[in-house]
């Protein structure tokens, strides 16, 4: 918290900063003016969050200097110190937006209720303001390409943007593969939250694909501390079977998603030749520039999905192609503990092969194995998956929140839903979600938009009225209107 103390008494200034001191809030910084012309100049360079301003200062009065500096400090919660206690400074202090009116000699016990007061209500701002990039984030990262490029939902550069990208490498859902989402998600969500400052904002979310996503907006400090926890032994025994790589912009967060295109598209890279967490995008790019890397990579990839759902015909396919590909024997000679650390995750393999030939053959081997493979799924789990997001559509029905649910890691619940079902889970959500608001709409005609955008799961009402244009093609409000001529303004 920044406080502003300006006062033209010296003793007044100590007292106060005194007080404040002694009330041990966290992170605070005082700032001291003697006169109204020192105050607007600290307040143009460092807005503050509080400040206490005397009524009778020198140069420029009180009353005046937060009138003028109110043009650019819009959320500074302002104070009034006195000696006076005539009513008409009270009145003038109160037209400004004055929190409170406080005469000299100050109370101690008053002063440190209303920094407790201040802190609380700072706090929730954050909360609310977190909980919008959130929305904001995720919204651009799971939006069509159009949707981005419009800006609309661009977030300002100058500012350090950092993504950092978790992906589960498990076949399924079930036993100890949603490890990720069931043990290290809790714990990813208690560090943000300790490690959390009022300039901080965190986004935590799942794309299409399941891939669990962390955005930061914070000083590189923090981004540092990120990077250093992740890396540690015992949190990189938390995030077991996990893929961590990250990505970091200062230029807005447009340029931070092109980044992270990349990452994602360069997963393989970080799967199968990478030794250390977390990955950076720096690392990827250097690693795709070896020949025949990304190819490499990609093949064993491949091998693993024809192996999942399997397609034999698919598994010998890319398995002969990884047997005839130049320069796979000195990269499985170079990163051959890390490869097959992440295939025995899928194909069981039991001991690692002495050189690439052995490797081949025991790929060769495994596909005898390949129909006992995988999870039997309940028939009707997608049934009961639509099911319930029908019922709960107004509550949290994220990838992460569904698969927590169903004791599916979000990965696969994305994959087998939209095999299943024909459109992508995020997409059938919002399409719940539309459809009931276009019910509460017919029939309450007057009902608030933003009241709607609640009743359905959004918090934002311009996201709401974004996915609705999207999914209908006209506004809510348009939609109310045609109500009054057409029972159905959609048909």
């Amino acid at each position: 918290m920044l406080i502003l103390i300006a006062d033209d008494e010296n003793l007044v200034r100590l007292g106060l900063k005194k007080i404040i001191k002694d009330t041990a809030l966290a992170d605070v910084e005082i700032l001291e003016a003697r006169n109204g012309r020192e105050m607007l100049t600290t307040c143009r360079s460092m807005p503050p969050d509080l400040a206490f301003v005397d009524i009778k200062m020198p140069l420029l009065d009180g009353l005046s200097a937060i009138e003028a500096a109110k043009e650019f400090c819009p959320d500074t919660v302002w104070v009034m110190l006195t000696g006076f206690s005539e009513f008409k400074f009270a009145q003038s202090a109160i037209s400004l937006g004055v929190k409170d009116y406080l005469l000299k000699p100050l109370e101690p016990d008053k002063i440190r209720q209303l920094l407790l007061e201040v802190q609380s209500t700072m706090q929730q701002r954050h909360i609310d303001s977190n909980h919008l990039f959130e929305l904001q984030v995720s919204h651009l990262f799971n939006s069509p390409e159009t949707t981005r490029e419009s800006g609309f939902f661009d977030l300002p550069s100058g500012q350090l943007y950092t993504a950092v990208h978790f992906y589960e490498n498990a076949v399924s859902g079930q036993d100890d593969s949603a490890s990720l989402y069931k043990t290290a998600l809790p714990r990813l969500r208690q560090w943000l939250s300790s490690w959390r400052t009022l300039e901080d904002h965190f986004a935590l979310f799942c794309l299409q694909s399941g891939l669990l996503c962390l955005i930061a907006r914070s000083s590189s400090v923090q981004a540092k501390r990120i990077f250093s926890h992740l890396s540690k032994p015992d949190t990189a025994r938390s995030f077991h079977n996990t893929c961590i790589l990250y990505c970091q912009s200062s230029q807005g967060i447009q340029d931070l998603f092109e980044q992270s295109a990349f990452v994602q598209d360069h997963l393989s890279l970080a799967l199968y030749l990478e030794k250390v967490v977390p990955h950076a995008i720096e690392e990827l790019r250097l690693l795709k520039q070896r020949q025949n890397a990304f190819s490499f990579s990609q093949t064993l990839d491949k091998i693993v999905q024809a192996y999942i759902d399997k397609d034999e015909i698919r598994y010998q396919k890319y398995l002969e192609r990884l047997r005839n590909m130049e320069g796979g024997k000195e990269l499985y000679t170079e990163f051959s503990s890390p490869i097959v650390e992440n295939l025995s995750r899928t194909l069981a393999l039991d001991h690692c092969p002495a050189d690439y030939a052995d490797f081949c053959r025991l790929l060769q081997l495994q596909s005898e194995n390949m129909y006992q493979s995988g999870v039997i799924i309940q028939p009707d789990i997608i049934e009961q998956v639509k099911n319930y997001i029908e019922i709960n559509y107004a509550h949290d029905v994220s990838i992460i929140s569904l698969g927590e649910t169903f004791c599916l890691a979000p990965t696969y619940l994305s994959k087998i839903f939209h095999e299943k079902v024909g459109t992508k889970l995020i997409d059938y959500v919002m399409e719940v979600r539309i459809k009931n608001a276009r019910r509460l709409m017919t029939e309450n005609p007057n009902i608030l938009i933003k009241n709607v955008a609640l009743l359905v799961g959004y918090y934002s009402t311009r996201h709401f009225k974004d996915i609705f244009f999207k999914q209908t093609g006209m506004l809510p409000s348009e939609f109310q209107k045609k109500l009054k001529k057409s029972p159905d303004p959609l048909t």
